[in-house]
This record gives C-alpha cells, sequence and structure tokens, in this order.
C-alpha cells in the first residue's frame, strides 16, 4: 500500500524536479529479506515475491540516474545561462574581472571577421612573446598564445595544442613541479601538452643559487621517489645542482617526529605532538644560532650571521593544525604572526570576531550566540552564562527582553544589549563599518598586549576590516552575505587565491600556507601540518574537465552527479594526489639555508599499493629515511595520558570578594589613557576647572579658519609655513603661505596666513633662535611619565647658555592684555608638558617655555611665569588620571 501511494505521487509530480525528490527522500523503505517466512501462507510463492521486489528496486534506482542526469544537466545548463548573462552584464557596465579579459581576448582573436586582421597587427607589435611562471598557465592563456604566435589565418579553426607556431617566436618560462593551482584550472597537462606542441625540445635550468647544498641533496633525494612521470599529470623529476655550500651551523636537513607514535593517538593528540616539536625547532635554532646569509651582506662568498625570529617561516599545506601551533609557540613563548589569508581567517582573534558578527546578525543562532558570549570580546564566563539562563531566565536571544531580576552590570546583560545595538546598526553599516564599530567598542586592539603580540592583532584585525570594506565596494552586500564569504576564504581545501600580508617591523616568526609561498624564500623553513591525509575528499558541488572530452564532470551531491564525473572522478583523485606532491616540493625548495621537516606520524602500516590513502608524514619518511645528510631533533616530550589535574590545583583562586575588588582595580587602571598629548594635558586640566570646556559638540556653523580651541586650518597653514621657510630672511613665505592655503582648503587667506608668519619672524625669541647652531623646528618628543608616555610636537626648540627654550605657536585671536593672560592660563600646562618631556627625554632643564601669539601686524610674547610649579601640575595629573582612554 506505501509504495501503491508513492508511485501514485511519483506518476502526478509537477517536473523532474519533484520527482528526483521522491527518488532520493520520499522512497519509502524495503527490502526483499523484510519478516518472517512463517507469516507467509504456506500458498505463497515467497522467491517470486521477493524477485518482485528486487525488480521494483532496480527499476527505481534505473529511474533515478535518469532523471539525475537530467536533473544535473538542466541545472548546469541554467547556471551556464546566468553566468553569461553576469559576464555580459559586467561587459556592459565596465566592471571587467581578470577572467573577462582572458575570454573576451580570445573571442576577439578567433573572430570569424575580424580575428586574423587582429591577429596580424598584434603580431607586427610585438615579434616575440615571453609567458614566465608557464606552469600556472590556464587553457585560455595557452590559447591566446598559439594564436599570436601563428601565421595562420586558420589557426582559429583549430585547437591551441594542434596550432603551428612560428620558431623562434614563443619562449615560455617555467617549473611543472610547481604546478599548484589546478583549482583555478592552471593544469599541469597542459604544461606537459604545450611543452611538446610548441616546437622546439626544453631547456633545463637544473642550478640552484638559493639554497645550500645539503638541503639540494636531500630535496634531490625525496623526490627522485616521489615525482615519477605521468601522462598529462605528473612531470618526470629534473635533479637540481647546488651552486651554494653548507652552513656553518647545523648544515644538515632535520626531521622531526623520526621515531613513530606506537600508543595510537588521535588526530589532536598527534598534531600537538608534531606542533610541540616545531615550537623545539624554532628554539633549538635560536638557542644554537643557525647560521643564515644575509643576502644585503653578500659579496663573492656567503655573509654568515646568527638567525633571527623572522628568519624562520612554518609552512602548512592547510590550516588544520594552525590552533595547535599556535598553542605550542604561545606556550614556549615564541612570538609569531600568520601571514596568509586563510590563515588570518583561521586564528583565534579573527573567529571571535567573526563570531560575534554572526550573533549580531542572527539572533536566533543559539551555538553562535553562546560562543561568542564565551569569548574574550564578550567576556562572559560559564558562571555568567549559568546564572544568566538557569538562576534569572534569561532567553539566548539579544532581541528578548532581559530578565528584570537580573543585576545591571551582570556580564551577560551588558554583552546582550551591546548585541542588540549592534544588531539594530547593522541595517544601516556596512560589514566594515559594523566590524570597525565592534573593534573599537569591545577593545580588541587594546587586548593584543594581553597576548604579547599586539602589532600582529593590530594587523590581522586591520586585514579583516580592510577585506570587508572591498568586499562591499564590490558585492554591496549585506552582513551575512560578508560573513558567508568569509567561511569561504576560511574553509578547508576552499580554492580561493591566497593573500600575503604586507610585512611588519616585528620579529616574529612567519606562519604561511605552502600556496601563499609559493614564489618566497626563507633562511628557515619548518614544514609542518604534515599528519594529514594527502587525498583531499571533497563535498558539495564539484565541477570537473575532462581532457579527452569538451565537456564538463558535474556532481552536486554523493548521489546527484553525471556520468561524466563518475567516470573521470578516479583520473582527477590521481591527478589531486600528484598536485599533492608537487606542493610538498614547492614547500621543501622555499628553503635558503636551513630545513626542517616533520614525519610524524604512528606505527600502521599504509598500503603500498595505494599510496594517495598516506599522509604527508608518511610519504615523505617513506622517500626521506634513506637519504644523506639529515639530522633528527629530540622530542619536545609527548603529553601524559593521564587525566590532567583539577583546575584548582593550577589555578590559585582568590576568595570572592578579594576577586571582586581586584576586578575592579583591574578595570579601573585599564580605562585610564596609557598616552597623554601635551594638548590633551591642557585640555583635561581646563574640563576639571571649568567643564563647559570639555570638548564635545562643536560648532559647524563657523567657518573653517574660526573653530576656537577645535584648532584651525589657518593656524596649521601658519605652523606649516614657519616649519619650512628661512626664519632669518622669510624668503619664500607668499608662495609657502599660498601652497598651504590649498592643502588646508582655506583658499582665500593666503595673506593672512603670510602676515601671521612673518610676525613670528620679527619676534625677539626667534631672532635669538636663529643666532645660534641648535635650533630645531616642529620637534617630536616622547618619553615615559610615572607609567604613562607623555607625547607632543614642539613648534621651535633652541638652545641657551642657561638651558632649552620651548617656543610655542599661537594664531588666537585676542583683544587686549587681560585675554592674552586668560590664554596663557589656559595653555600653562600644555607648555609644562612640552618642558617636562624635553628634561625627561634628553637630560637638559628648561629654562623657559615662550607662547608666541601671531598677529597680522605684530607678535605678542608671554612666558609661563612659574614653570616649574606647572611641571609638578603636569606630573600630579598624570599620577592620579583615571580618565577614560
Amino acid at each position: 500500500m506505501e509504495l501503491a501511494a508513492w508511485r501514485d505521487r511519483f506518476e502526478r509530480a509537477p517536473d523532474e524536479y519533484e520527482q528526483l525528490r521522491l527518488l532520493t527522500e520520499g522512497l519509502p523503505r524495503f527490502s526483499a529479506r523484510s519478516g518472517r517466512k512463517d507469516n507467509w501462507p504456506s500458498s505463497s510463492n515467497v522467491d517470486s515475491v521477493r524477485s518482485r521486489v528486487a525488480a521494483v528496486r532496480e527499476q527505481a534506482a534505473a529511474i533515478t540516474r535518469t532523471i539525475t542526469e537530467a536533473t544535473v544537466r538542466r541545472l548546469a545548463w541554467e547556471i551556464a545561462q546566468f553566468t553569461l548573462r553576469e559576464a555580459d552584464e559586467r561587459r556592459r557596465s565596465g566592471r571587467l574581472e581578470f577572467h573577462d579579459l582572458l575570454v573576451l581576448s580570445r573571442a576577439v582573436l578567433r573572430s570569424p571577421q575580424h580575428g586574423w586582421e587582429v591577429r596580424r597587427r598584434l603580431r607586427a607589435r610585438y615579434t616575440h612573446l615571453l609567458l614566465d611562471e608557464f606552469q600556472d598557465t590556464d587553457p585560455i592563456q595557452c590559447d591566446l598564445a598559439a594564436l599570436l604566435a601563428s601565421d595562420d589565418p586558420d589557426a582559429r579553426d583549430r585547437q591551441w595544442d594542434d596550432i603551428v607556431v612560428d620558431p623562434g617566436r614563443l619562449f615560455v618560462v617555467g617549473d611543472p613541479k610547481q604546478s599548484i593551482y589546478r583549482f583555478r584550472r592552471a593544469d599541469i597537462a597542459a604544461f606537459l601538452r604545450a611543452r611538446s606542441a610548441f616546437g622546439a625540445a626544453p631547456r633545463h635550468l637544473t642550478r640552484n643559487f638559493r639554497t645550500t647544498r645539503q638541503v639540494i641533496e636531500f630535496v634531490n633525494h625525496v623526490f627522485r621517489d616521489l615525482i615519477v612521470a605521468e601522462p598529462e599529470s605528473q612531470p618526470e623529476y629534473v635533479a637540481l645542482v647546488p651552486d651554494r655550500g653548507d652552513a656553518p651551523i647545523r648544515p644538515e636537513p632535520v626531521l622531526l617526529g623520526v621515531v613513530p607514535h606506537d600508543d595510537g593517538p588521535r588526530a589532536d593528540a598527534l598534531r600537538e605532538r608534531e606542533a610541540a616539536d616545531v615550537a623545539t625547532a624554532v628554539s633549538t635554532a635560536l638557542a644554537e644560532s643557525w647560521s643564515v646569509s644575509r643576502r644585503e651582506h653578500r659579496a663573492e662568498t656567503d655573509v654568515w650571521e646568527p638567525c633571527r625570529l623572522g628568519d624562520i617561516a612554518i609552512l602548512l599545506p592547510a590550516r588544520t593544525s594552525l590552533g595547535h601551533l599556535e598553542d605550542a609557540l604561545d606556550a614556549a613563548g615564541i612570538p609569531y604572526r600568520a601571514e596568509t589569508s586563510s590563515l588570518v581567517y583561521g586564528t583565534r582573534e579573527i573567529r571571535d570576531l567573526l563570531l560575534v558578527l554572526q550573533a549580531v546578525d542572527d539572533p536566533t543562532d543559539e551555538l553562535s550566540l553562546v560562543s561568542a558570549l564565551r569569548s574574550p570580546l564578550l567576556g562572559c564566563g560559564d558562571d555568567d552564562l549559568y546564572t544568566f539562563r538557569i538562576e534569572h531566565g534569561g532567553r539566548w536571544n539579544h532581541q528578548a527582553p532581559l530578565p528584570e531580576s537580573l543585576p545591571p552590570d551582570h556580564a551577560c546583560g551588558e554583552a546582550m544589549r551591546a548585541l542588540a545595538a549592534w544588531h539594530e546598526a547593522r541595517l544601516w553599516l556596512g560589514p566594515s563599518e559594523l566590524l570597525d564599530r565592534i573593534v573599537r567598542e569591545r577593545r580588541v586592539l587594546e587586548v593584543g598586549f594581553a597576548h604579547g603580540r599586539p602589532r600582529d592583532l593590530w594587523r590581522r584585525v586591520r586585514f579583516v576590516i580592510d577585506q570587508a570594506r572591498a568586499f562591499s565596494e564590490a558585492q554591496s552586500g549585506s552582513v551575512r552575505d560578508f560573513l558567508r564569504w568569509a567561511d569561504l576564504q576560511s574553509a578547508e581545501g576552499a580554492r580561493v587565491v591566497e593573500t600575503v600580508l604586507p610585512e611588519t617591523d616585528d620579529d616574529a616568526v612567519r606562519i604561511l600556507t605552502i600556496h601563499g609561498a609559493k614564489g618566497l624564500e626563507f633562511p628557515i623553513v619548518i614544514v609542518s601540518g604534515m599528519t594529514t591525509g594527502v587525498r583531499r575528499y571533497r563535498s558539495g558541488v564539484e565541477l570537473l574537465f575532462p581532457h579527452d572530452s569538451d565537456t564538463y564532470a558535474l556532481r552536486v551531491s554523493s548521489r546527484v552527479t553525471t556520468e561524466e564525473f563518475e567516470r573521470y572522478q578516479p583520473i582527477d583523485e590521481q591527478m589531486d594526489f600528484h598536485e599533492k606532491i608537487r606542493l610538498l616540493y614547492v614547500a621543501l625548495t622555499r628553503a635558503r639555508d636551513h630545513l626542517v621537516v616533520s614525519v610524524h606520524r604512528t606505527t600502521r602500516e599504509p598500503d603500498p599499493s595505494d599510496r594517495t590513502k598516506w599522509t604527508h608524514a608518511e610519504l615523505l619518511w617513506s622517500a626521506a629515511r634513506e637519504a644523506p645528510h639529515w639530522t633528527k631533533l629530540e622530542p619536545a616530550g609527548r603529553p601524559p595520558l593521564a587525566a590532567a589535574p583539577p583546575l584548582a590545583a593550577m589555578v590559585p583562586f582568590l576568595p570572592w570578594d578579594e576577586w571582586v575588588a581586584a576586578r575592579a582595580a583591574a578595570l579601573t587602571n585599564g580605562a585610564r589613557p596609557r598616552v597623554w598629548s601635551a594638548t590633551a594635558i591642557a585640555t583635561e586640566a581646563a574640563a576639571r576647572a571649568d567643564p563647559g570646556l570639555a570638548k564635545d559638540a562643536r560648532d559647524l556653523e563657523l567657518p573653517p579658519w574660526n573653530k576656537g580651541r577645535y584648532g584651525t586650518a589657518v593656524g596649521s597653514a601658519v605652523h606649516a609655513v614657519l616649519q619650512t621657510v628661512d626664519l632669518v630672511t622669510g624668503e619664500g613665505i607668499d608662495e609657502t603661505a599660498a601652497a598651504q592655503a590649498a592643502a588646508e582648503g582655506v583658499i582665500g587667506r593666503e595673506r593672512d596666513i603670510a602676515a601671521l608668519a612673518r610676525s613670528a619672524l620679527t619676534s625677539a625669541t626667534v631672532r635669538e633662535a636663529t643666532t645660534g647652531d641648535r635650533l630645531h623646528r616642529e620637534m617630536y618628543v616622547a618619553t615615559r611619565i610615572d607609567g604613562h608616555t607623555l607625547e607632543g610636537y614642539v613648534d621651535l626648540v633652541y638652545r641657551t647658555s642657561e638651558g632649552l627654550i620651548v617656543v610655542d605657536y599661537k594664531t588666537d585671536a585676542w583683544g587686549n592684555e587681560s585675554d592674552l593672560d586668560a590664554k596663557v592660563a589656559r595653555y600653562r600646562l600644555q607648555g609644562a608638558s612640552y618642558a617636562l618631556a624635553l628634561e625627561a627625554a634628553t637630560g637638559e632643564p628648561v629654562a623657559r617655555c615662550v607662547f608666541l601669539f601671531l598677529g597680522t601686524d605684530r607678535a605678542q610674547e608671554r612666558e609661563v611665569s612659574d614653570l616649574r610649579r606647572a611641571i609638578e601640575e603636569v606630573r600630579a595629573l598624570l599620577a592620579g588620571s583615571a580618565g577614560s582612554s
């Protein structure tokens, strides 16, 4: 009865999509072996019924295959049409992408009407073509090269590898062993076909000027075994010839995890041990002062120096082991930075930031919400979560009302209010603006100081915000769209082009994916993450282009595929395996002076007949164990199998009242600004004396040259003029004033700017400053005072026999002597801050602090009469500062 009802629904289905759904999801479960034989009447032919049931199953399977094939091809056609429509829209709107340029260029060269004429003119202009990095070239680029290098008018009717090119016109350079971009259709098969299609036999450039002798010999030994020629899948291995000698200290390659793990560790435990050995290798390299060559010092021979942290690069095939590696390096106190984009998205701080953004976007996602609450950005402990949910009946939804019994300062309540505010703001803020707001309000950048690597954190956060801004500009997408895109960037096996983040000036170990490291070189390379399998099991939609066919092979899911996909998949898996071998080759050949390779593995015996099921470490060990010139590193120690001690035994807990007091003190201390400018000192003092002077709203109705205490565009222009012109002659003052007026947006005020600057030149203080040779203009000074950084720019500093003289230009308007006295009182602590900072930084006394009030006709000089007392007031303000940063 159930089968009959299902058959009726199937026959009434309105289209093939509903039929496919009924076949894959709605087909009743039944078996030819169901039931008990004793329950059947004696007259029944059980075998006949079973045969009929089996026939129904086979018929259903056949229908499924037929409808699946039709459905997939219809979906593929619709997607292809959508892709073409979008490409045409980009062309019409002038928003062409790189791939669009390739496709359209090929269309022009193969045009029946104009193709030959275009090619003929291009051939006259470009007589020789050089293609570098040819192993990264896709079939369309090969097509363009062959068409431009051929003088055959009918070449457009042939495939690119059947086109005869002119001898000597096309020159390509590439290393097929470094072909690792199949996801961009940079197929090794295209390289191998082009090598024979384009004429002359290849020339091999084998001399290696990058890497030391013992490392090259190790690489040659390993990859003679691993890289074996296969038609259209793998090139032959051509050995490298070293040109450099060995490093004086630790010249031979180092293997980690030589002894296999015999206790059957799970994947995470194996990665922990590998990461611990990597941290040990870094510490050992620094402790033993492994020799590295400084290229900027090279003459005819290498100049060897002890290595630094920045000389070490850890390369990973994927980000699977990144978390364990971060933990091990943190435990060893080793600074590091993740440099490639997929690794940046995989770091803890960025994951936490995106998790908070996910919780903001979707109030119904309880898992993301609770995880975000537990992150350092929102700072809710498990005890806070327990009391919020159990004691006060809170709901995991920031759009729900907070419980009335919840204390106002409860951590979860504060976090929920913040999430709700961000959720509302997402309607008018783009992804980058919302991320920037979260970063500012939750003090994400300041948290970097707690981790000990603030600059690396700042760099990663800025990178992600910039990526969000670029995403918004390109896609005009929502926060949810950006989250999906960011998830793709960090997904295992994601087919994205790696971006290497800009260099920074901090000395830290660099962590990159192997794809991101291609084309780079490093003094010391550590190849880690080798515990994973070589074969990558893909899920979801997959599109392949078989070499022996003009069609495509498509898989929508494990049960929805085309016939071509099932036929071509084994070939694709073999090619994928061969590319993974080449990826290892790229990793090992990034090293200049030293190479460290992880071969951590278990004691299992992999199937020797199918290497595609081996791990990276098993492959490398099988080829490396008989190699010359390698040494092992003593393991860092394996974690005990016994249960970890309770937290209370490791962390001394304070009594609750003491903990609350310590937390309050830490929050108070953390709220104090760590950096004070001289201007901020004066503003803070004025605000304390008169709260009405605090900087809040500004008068937007005033013209730009009259903004009162907030600074003036004219004042900035005057300062810039006095910073550059000759203070004795005033030569070029009018031209400089005009240029600065334009730069500050106050065109029309050039005469006032020049007059104000000239008044400074006529003052007694400036004339005295120019008589000596120890004058400094726009001098930056910064120093530590009572745990604070005090900084500022001093307009003019010069030295006299009595000490340093500080001069500060002021362009404020004044009416009488009383006005000047009031302004001196306001700026008094600003001048004293300059004096205090200079004395602390130079060790010389400051004799006087002069404010030079500039006017269009004359300048007025005023000194801080009680400079010593003012300096002590600045010290007291710094010591007792409790304002917010």
